[in-house]
């Protein structure tokens, strides 16, 4: 029986909206804004700026040298979380996930439907990894709730829960699906999720033009 508290809770502060990264210029504009605007010594202040590709995107100086902006993977996408990026650290137009719409259930299907090799059924298909956050989390105040863990689809090989109290990641194992955050019962979430850096401007290739 899991026995898991209703409500919100916020003793740590965190700053929500970066819990799980909206896709495009909103997510990059509040996470700039948050750098400089906290000063109440609470929220996290190094927050890394990250996105997610689908699953077998290759290192993103490879994917950006690749992807056409086809459209096709998105349109291939029966979760519908493959939005086209706006943000040009991003590349402007590329496919990124946006978890805050629904967990990656790693069906393979906008692999499929790449015609540019920008995503491939052999590349490593993590697409980040969760982050748990202790100071929110139920586990980590002695009442039992596993939730994350029996959502993951990798289960403890990815997450687990800890004898002593808390919940350990395997950043090895855990792929970035989201499917862990959107089962936290918290408010804030006690997990948020870390994808990619981007690549300077100075460093995104053309945008390539498909060979017929």
């Amino acid at each position: 029986m899991i026995s898991c508290m209703a409500g919100g809770l916020d003793r740590g502060g965190f700053l929500r909206k970066l819990f799980l990264l909206d896709a495009g210029a909103e997510a990059a504009q509040t996470l700039r804004e948050s750098w400089k605007a906290d000063r109440s010594g609470t929220a996290p202040k190094t927050i890394p700026f990250t996105f997610f590709r689908p699953p077998g995107a290759p290192l993103e100086p490879t994917f950006l040298a690749r992807c056409t902006r086809c459209d096709l993977c998105m349109e291939a996408c029966p979760e519908h979380i493959i939005v086209k990026a706006t943000e040009p650290l991003m590349g402007v137009g590329t496919p990124i996930v946006d978890p805050a719409l629904g967990p990656c259930t790693e069906c393979g299907r906008c692999i499929e439907a790449c015609p540019d090799r920008a995503l491939l059924p052999r590349e490593d298909r993590r697409m980040g990894r969760a982050v748990w956050h202790a100071e929110t989390c139920l586990s980590a105040e002695k009442i039992t709730c596993t939730l994350c863990v029996e959502a993951c689809p990798e289960g403890a090989l990815a997450i687990e829960a800890i004898p002593s109290g808390g919940i350990q990641i395997h950043p090895d194992r855990c792929t970035g699906c989201a499917f862990c955050h959107h089962a936290c019962p918290t408010e804030p979430k006690s997990l948020h999720l870390e994808g990619r850096p981007p690549v300077p401007l100075r460093g995104h290739p053309p945008i390539p033009k498909r060979t017929p």
